[in-house]
């Protein structure tokens, strides 16, 4: 197994969420509605992989839930495997789209970069045979990440675009009647693929650490007020200690037009804690109230950094 089973990290981990349902039931946090899977790590991850598996705590982290803008992680990967094999070609629009996908979770970006990275371009609608092989080539993403071998990775789905509304021409056919469609993403997919982001093991080591520069995230009061939608205010950086280091990857939708991809609030982070504590922690929350809420997330990580100071070191 890649990680470890650990008594107390359990029991800790089950009140944890207890104390979540207790304090936001009534903000429209539901059991439900609330995946979490955490890694506790007896070093930071610098990269390389770690001399003993994380300890791993999770509640629904195997059940599949819209994941917003945090399947943007996966896609940036997807672009650094695309440019390891010399499909694309690096260049300042690519790198531009990559940091605004990740640092401000552009939408455009990300579409950008699916078109790069899967050879295809959206809209419009196309004849049935020119369908079908666009559907292939869109489909590549999904085909990389089996090829992992993870069984983490086999409930996803990653082939479809970002939209800040609702999907027109062969994009709203590929999504399907009732969203059937869908992205969809696991807490136990997202942690494991941050975890081998952090070890060195997605893609190459260079690669990994490119990946690992985009999801660095300053949490300070400076850089809040400067990129208000750098993902901080409602997410697990306003929850951290000031001397926390934070590489994250969050994601929202309210009303999108299509109830199977509205209402939701994630957050998907590694997290070095002052004084040599660190884990990896990823949340998805579905319900219309509780996306809404911008204390859930922040008091969740505050809660974590508590949970993962006071565990024993082995």
């Amino acid at each position: 197994m890649w990680f470890r089973k650990d008594r107390a990290l359990d029991d800790a981990g089950r009140s944890l969420v207890e104390a979540m349902l207790a304090r936001f039931g009534s903000y429209g946090l539901t059991r439900e509605g609330f995946a979490l899977t955490l890694l506790v790590h007896e070093k930071p991850l610098d990269g390389q992989p770690e001399g003993d598996p994380p300890a791993r705590f999770a509640i629904h982290g195997s059940q599949t839930f819209y994941p917003c803008s945090v399947v943007k992680l996966f896609y940036l990967v997807a672009a650094q495997q695309r440019l390891e094999e010399g499909l694309i070609q690096p260049h300042e629009e690519l790198s531009r789209a990559m940091r605004d996908m990740i640092h401000v979770s552009s939408n455009t970006a990300t579409n950008y970069v699916i078109d790069l990275v899967t050879e295809t371009t959206g809209d419009t609608l196309l004849a049935p045979e020119a369908m079908a092989e666009w559907v292939y080539h869109r489909n590549w993403v999904n085909r990389f990440f089996a090829d992992f071998g993870w069984p983490e990775l086999e409930p996803i789905n990653l082939c479809q675009k970002l939209m800040d509304d609702q999907r027109y021409g062969r994009e709203q056919v590929f999504v399907g009647l009732n969203g059937a469609n869908h992205n969809r993403l696991t807490t136990d997919a997202t942690v494991r693929l941050f975890h081998a982001v952090m070890t060195g093991r997605a893609v190459t080591s260079a690669r990994s650490k490119i990946v690992r520069d985009y999801l660095w995230r300053p949490h300070d009061a400076d850089f809040v007020r400067d990129e208000p939608n750098g993902q901080i205010v409602g997410y697990f950086g306003a929850g951290l200690p000031p001397s926390a280091k934070l590489w994250s990857k969050a994601g929202w939708t309210g009303w999108t037009g299509d109830p199977t991809a509205s209402y939701r609030r994630h957050d998907a982070a590694y997290v070095e804690l002052a004084g040599g504590r660190q884990f990896t922690l990823a949340v998805f929350t579905y319900g219309r109230e509780i996306s809404v809420n911008l204390e859930v997330l922040p008091t969740l990580a505050a809660a974590t950094c508590a949970l993962v100071q006071g565990l024993p070191m082995n």
